[in-house]
């Protein structure tokens, strides 16, 4: 139901969504990080901003009437998820090619698609490392409807992430939310390209239904969602209500008995593999000398305490049977909780592995 409210003369601040005034010579506003057309008026201490120009910014109506001398906007949520997605659309793009495998595959899928996002305004896409796999003759149409060969810089199975660049300037990058804004509860919005061409940047919405969770076989925490992701979305843009990225659409759980669980790689992750490609040209992980295997609780998801088994070691220190603790510092219980501290502490060179031997506590630094 839309709320209705009557606003006389002047707005001073409109709530709802962040804004952010800068004042200089001239009063800039903008709503969500676009600039509206209007600029303020700084009166006194205090900024005047036009109220139609600030509330069809957000997607709602405005109307006046002359004989009450009052202004009339009406919001929605509808408005503001048309608005949302009218925001984010040029961001997005579809990738399509052909299907260069063998078998059965090569016949009944002659063409392979997914989405991708604009992270640079000068042509970088980033996607899902499974999407660019095995096709050949890559091609980005953007959501304007134009097309560009597109070549794969970087990809990454483990992060099932991949990099891709065209030849294009002057393009509308998504902006990256803050991993602590994202939430269980709020709202989600999945933009992408589902099963068919026809359904270019179609959107469907849901709630962020877990964060940090750890699936058996992830290499790295996802984001869980509601919101409908189906083939074809894989790559494509999981947003918030400010339009900003909070994840790329990666899988889904696909059974007669499960519904609505669908999973995204977290911003922070997306951002990481950005940076590690950017500076290295690659991922940088530590190749010990030892393997790890972690306890049957965290192998099924429960909460658990324990540390990760040494075996298989032909290391110095950490022998078979050590227990694993933390990694820098950063307690891990499961494999994806090493991966997790490896993303945010190694540097390539070496680190501090905690671990207990023979009831004693022990860090010592190994390179790897």
């Amino acid at each position: 139901m839309k709320n209705k409210k009557v606003i006389y003369i002047l707005i001073a601040l409109v709530l709802l969504f962040s804004l952010s005034v800068v004042a200089e010579d001239i009063i800039r506003v903008y709503v969500n990080g676009t600039r509206i057309s209007s600029n303020g008026v700084l009166i006194g201490d205090r900024t005047y901003i036009p109220l139609r120009a600030v509330s069809e910014a957000m997607g709602a109506e405005v109307s006046w009437d002359q004989n009450s001398k009052s202004a009339s906007v009406e919001f929605s949520e509808d408005d503001a998820v048309s608005q949302i997605v009218a925001n984010v659309s040029p961001s997005v793009v579809t990738i399509i090619g052909n299907y260069a495998g063998s078998g059965a595959g090569a016949y009944s899928n002659p063409t392979a698609h997914g989405t991708g996002v604009i992270y640079k305004t000068n042509g970088y896409i980033i996607t899902n490392a499974h999407v660019v796999k095995d096709i050949k003759n890559l091609t980005v149409v953007l959501s304007t409807g134009e097309l560009y060969p597109g070549n794969v810089l970087f990809s990454d199975e483990d992060a099932d992430l991949a990099i891709v660049k065209i030849e294009r300037i002057g393009l509308t990058a998504i902006d990256f939310a803050k991993k602590e804004s994202i939430l269980s509860g709020k709202t989600a919005i999945a933009i992408g390209t589902p099963i068919s061409l026809s359904m270019r940047n179609t959107v469907t919405k849901g709630i962020v239904s877990g964060v940090d969770v750890g699936l058996e076989g992830s290499y790295y925490k996802l984001i869980q969602t509601d919101a409908a992701i189906n083939p074809g979305n894989s790559g494509g843009p999981l947003v918030n209500v400010k339009g900003q990225l909070i994840g790329i659409n990666s899988s889904k759980y696909a059974s007669a008995n499960i519904d609505n669980i669908g999973f995204a790689i977290p911003v922070d992750t997306v951002d990481y593999v950005i940076k590690q490609y950017e500076t290295n040209g690659k991922i940088l992980r530590p190749s010990p000398k030892f393997g790890l295997s972690q306890s049957w609780e965290a192998t099924i998801g429960l909460p658990t305490n324990k540390g990760l088994t040494v075996k298989g070691s032909t290391d110095t220190v950490l022998k078979n049977g050590d227990t694993v603790t933390a990694f820098n510092g950063y307690k891990v219980h499961s494999i994806v909780d090493w991966n997790e501290a490896i993303k945010a502490s190694y540097n390539g060179v070496g680190a501090n592995i905690t671990y207990i031997k023979d009831g004693a506590e022990i860090t010592v630094y190994i390179e790897m």
